[in-house]
């Protein structure tokens, strides 16, 4: 009886060993992965600037797809699908 209650408390101890490992290495990656957000926040301003004349042109476009012509095609087509 005692051989098995030390054996239980080897495998226990050995597996206590095993996830305190694994979350070391596991918080060494979220904190790797934490620097890496950071500096592509830092960076990124100057990057996204440069895509203010696409944004521009996106909301042209769906400005203009929400005006009249879209909304009268829009009704025309509620007309004839209501059957």
């Amino acid at each position: 009886m005692e051989t098995i209650l030390i054996v239980c408390a080897v495998v226990v101890t050995l597996a206590f060993v095993a996830l305190a490992v694994q979350a070391v290495l596991t918080l060494q990656q979220v904190r790797h992965t934490a620097k890496a957000v950071e500096y592509l926040a830092l960076n990124a301003d100057g990057k996204l600037t440069a895509l203010d004349p696409v944004i521009g042109a996106v909301k042209s476009v769906s400005g203009a797809v929400s005006s009249g012509w879209f909304r009268i095609a829009q009704a025309v087509y509620g007309l004839f699908s209501r059957e």
